[in-house]
C-alpha cells in the first residue's frame, strides 16, 4: 500500500496536467494553391507528400472527361473545313432507249435509238450558304470548348473538396487520438487513487465512460476519412494513398465580389449556354440562306452505234419551292425560337449563379469570422476552465467528473472549430474553381 501511495503521489498530479494540458491546436504553414502545373506538381510528387497542386494536375491528367472534350472539338472542326467545300460531283452512267421486246429485245447495240451515256453533273452551293454550315461546325467546336471548361470545373471542385476533406478529417482523428491515450492516462492515475482509497469508484467509471466515448467519436471520424480518401483516390488514383503536403489558405478568393455580375458571364455553364445561343443563330443563318436554291449543272456523253452521230447534253437542275411557307420560313422560324430559348436560358442561368455565389461568399466570409472568433476567444476559455477545473482537482476542492466535462468542451470547441474550417474549405474550392484560369474574358 505504501509503494501504491508514492506512485500516486508522484505520478497523478503528473499525469492528470499531462492529460489535459497537451490538448494544442494543429497549426500547418498555410500555402497558396491557386496557380498551379503539372510540371510542378510532378516536383512535389519526388518530395514524398501530395499538394493540393499535384492533386489537380494528376486529376486532369487521369481525365478521361477532357479527353472527350477535346475530341468532340477536333471532330468540330473538321466538320466546319468539310462544310466550307463544294458539294462532290456526280458521275452518271446511263444506257437509255433498250428494246424492250421484238426480235432485238434487251440488246444493247441493235437499235439506233440505243443509247450509251457518261456525265457528270456538280451542284454549285453558294458561298454564304457553305460558310453558314461551316459556322455551324465552328460554333459547335465551341460549345465542344465550353463543355471542357465545366468539366474542368467540376473535376477541381471535386477534387479540392476531397483533399481538404481529407486533410481535416485527418487532423481530426489526430485530436480525438491524443485525447483517448491522455484519457488512458486519468484512467490510470483514477484507478491509483482508488485503490489507495483517496477517491470514489465513481471516479474510475467517469473516466472509462469517457474513453468509451472517445472510442465512438474516433470510429465516427475514421469512416468519414476513409469516405474521403476513397473520394479522393477517384480522382488522382494511387497517389491518393500519400500523406498530405499541408494546409491551403482558405482567406483569400481569386472570385471577387466587385464584379461578380461581369465575372460569371464566364461562368462554364453560363459560356455553355452563351455558345448554344450562338449554334442556334448559326443554324438560324442556315435556315435562311437554304430559301435560295442552288443550281446543279451537269454534261452528257452519249453514243449510238458507228454509223450514227454521237450525242452531247447540257442540263441545269434546282428546286421549286412550291410551299415557303410551311417549310423553309417554318424552319426557319424553328432556329430562331431555338436561339431566343438559349438567350432566355443563358440569362435565367446568370441570375442563378449570381445568387448562389453571393451567397456562397457571405457564408465562406461568415466562417471565417467564426474561426477567428474560436482562435481569439472561445478556445482560450474554454482551455481556462479546465486549467481551473484541474487546479481544483489537485487542490481536493473538484471532482475529476468536473475535470472531465471541462476537457470534454474543450475537446468539442476544437472539434467543432475543425468542423467549420472543412465547411469553410468547401465553400472555398467552390468559389475558387468555380471559373477556371483557363477562360479568356
Amino acid at each position: 500500500m505504501l509503494g501504491e501511495t508514492i506512485y500516486v503521489k508522484l505520478n497523478l498530479p503528473v499525469l492528470v496536467s499531462l492529460a489535459i494540458l497537451s490538448v494544442s491546436d494543429v497549426r500547418a504553414q498555410a500555402i497558396t494553391t491557386t496557380e498551379y502545373t503539372l510540371e510542378q506538381a510532378l516536383t512535389q510528387e519526388k518530395q514524398g507528400a501530395l499538394s493540393l497542386s499535384q492533386a489537380l494536375a494528376l486529376a486532369e491528367q487521369r481525365s478521361e472527361a477532357l479527353r472527350a472534350q477535346d475530341a468532340a472539338t477536333q471532330a468540330a472542326q473538321s466538320q466546319a473545313t468539310a462544310a466550307g467545300e463544294l458539294p462532290d460531283p456526280m458521275l452518271n452512267l446511263e444506257v437509255i432507249n433498250i428494246p424492250a421486246n421484238g426480235p432485238d429485245q434487251f440488246s444493247l447495240a441493235a437499235d439506233f435509238m440505243t443509247m450509251r451515256g457518261v456525265g457528270v453533273s456538280q451542284t454549285f452551293t453558294r458561298k454564304d450558304k457553305r460558310e453558314a454550315q461551316a459556322s455551324v461546325f465552328n460554333k459547335n467546336a465551341e460549345f465542344a470548348q465550353a463543355g471542357k471548361l465545366r468539366a474542368l470545373s467540376r473535376l477541381r471542385t471535386a477534387t479540392a473538396q476531397a483533399y481538404l476533406d481529407r486533410f481535416y478529417l485527418q487532423e481530426m482523428l489526430a485530436l480525438l487520438q491524443s485525447q483517448r491515450t491522455e484519457l488512458e492516462l486519468q484512467i490510470e492515475a483514477a484507478d491509483a487513487l482508488y485503490r489507495s482509497g483517496k477517491t470514489a469508484q465513481t471516479d474510475v467509471f467517469a473516466a472509462r465512460t469517457e474513453l468509451g466515448l472517445m472510442d465512438l467519436k474516433i470510429q465516427d471520424t475514421q469512416a468519414l476519412l476513409d469516405n474521403a480518401q476513397a473520394e479522393l483516390q477517384r480522382w488522382v488514383g494511387e497517389q491518393a494513398d500519400a500523406p498530405l503536403a499541408g494546409a491551403v489558405d482558405l482567406s483569400q478568393s481569386r472570385l471577387s465580389t466587385v464584379d461578380l455580375f461581369e465575372q460569371l458571364r464566364q461562368h462554364p455553364e453560363v459560356l455553355a449556354l452563351d455558345k448554344a445561343e450562338s449554334m442556334a443563330l448559326a443554324e438560324a443563318e442556315v435556315k435562311q440562306q437554304e430559301k435560295s436554291a442552288d443550281w446543279t449543272l451537269s454534261v452528257m456523253y452519249a453514243g449510238r452505234g458507228p454509223e450514227f452521230s454521237e450525242m452531247l447534253s447540257f442540263g441545269a437542275s434546282r428546286p421549286l419551292f412550291v410551299d415557303q411557307d410551311n417549310r423553309q420560313n417554318q424552319a426557319l422560324a424553328a432556329a430562331n425560337a431555338m436561339a431566343a430559348k438559349a438567350k432566355a436560358e443563358r440569362i435565367e442561368l446568370h441570375r442563378e449563379q449570381l445568387a448562389q455565389t453571393k451567397r456562397w461568399q457571405q457564408t465562406w466570409q461568415s466562417n471565417l469570422k467564426r474561426v477567428a472568433d474560436f482562435d481569439r476567444s472561445l478556445i482560450p476559455l474554454t482551455q481556462q476552465r479546465t486549467q481551473a477545473a484541474l487546479s481544483a482537482y489537485q487542490g481536493a476542492t473538484g471532482t475529476l467528473a468536473e475535470v472531465l466535462a471541462a476537457r470534454r468542451m474543450e475537446i468539442d470547441m476544437r472539434m467543432e472549430k475543425l468542423r467549420i474550417q472543412m465547411d469553410t474549405a468547401q465553400l472555398w474550392a467552390q468559389l475558387e474553381y468555380l471559373i477556371p484560369t483557363e477562360v479568356q474574358p
